[in-house]
């Protein structure tokens, strides 16, 4: 069986060979396959691959046309992208993140995005998602066009404020934290969220923490986003205000066992 590296060379060959017997019909079916998006209309062929009835996924616009440009530059459609999404998610390799409010007052021009997915796909995701198959098409064409909240440098001032929380930090840190995210253009808060999503997407992991000296402890003030703070507390063996005070440690590059 030929392995994926060899495929294509091999399914040309194939096609070759199909001329030289005769059989262009064969060799043109091949040559479809390895034309651009042929893996597309291959899978139009499945009896379970056929489009289903209109699907309108909200997104900012800004998002909206950063997808649409960027699927038409890879060659593919973004309703091909949203069936990749929903077998990801149904195969266990893919968990959507829930949608979240913007702020209050916040002027985002919102707008809907039709696809047509698989029906049967469409349906299973309704059931096991925990939330609404447009919703997970959104968050996985942000996710794979780095849209959105996924986008580098993403404003995390966009999460709703949820409910205060004071963690006990040294006096030092504390005053290390605020003076460096104020140098830095941020807020507490917005670092704290940053931390959370990071730390639910495997790309953070808090290390312990032991101060040099607390003999002045003082209340660090955030109001990190209920929902990020929620999926955290649902993490069996962590406690969500470390995470947020490891990261803003890390990212401000403050030593807990150095500062005094």
């Amino acid at each position: 069986m030929p392995t994926n590296r060899d495929l294509r060379a091999q399914l040309a060959a194939a096609a070759a060979r199909l001329q030289e017997v005769d059989s262009p019909a064969l060799a043109a079916a091949v040559d479809t396959v390895l034309a651009p998006r042929g893996w597309a209309a291959l899978r139009a062929t499945d009896p379970d691959g056929t489009a289903g009835p209109n699907l309108s996924v909200m997104l900012d616009k800004a998002a909206r046309d950063q997808i649409v440009a960027a699927a038409k530059a890879a060659g593919t459609s973004v309703t091909d992208d949203v069936n990749e999404g929903y077998r990801s998610f149904l195969a266990g390799e893919y968990t959507p993140r829930k949608p979240v409010r913007a702020r209050y007052g916040a002027s985002v021009e919102r707008v809907n995005l039709n696809v047509t997915p698989v029906l049967s796909l469409r349906q299973q995701v309704e059931e096991q998602a925990g939330m609404s198959a447009a919703n997970v098409a959104a968050d996985f064409l942000m996710r794979k066009y780095k849209a959105g909240p996924y986008a580098a440098g993403y404003a995390a001032d966009s999460l709703q404020p949820g409910a205060v929380c004071n963690p006990q930090v040294p006096r030092t840190v504390r005053d290390l934290i605020r003076s460096r995210a104020a140098a830095a253009g941020n807020k507490v808060t917005d670092d704290v969220n940053e931390g959370f999503q990071k730390y639910l997407d495997g790309e953070f992991t808090p290390e312990a923490l032991v101060w040099a000296d607390t003999s002045d402890m003082v209340n660090l003030r955030m109001n990190p986003n209920d929902d990020l703070h929620d999926k955290l507390r649902a993490v069996k063996g962590i406690r969500p205000l470390q995470v947020a005070v490891a990261f803003l440690l890390d990212k401000y590059d403050i030593d807990p066992g150095a500062a005094k």
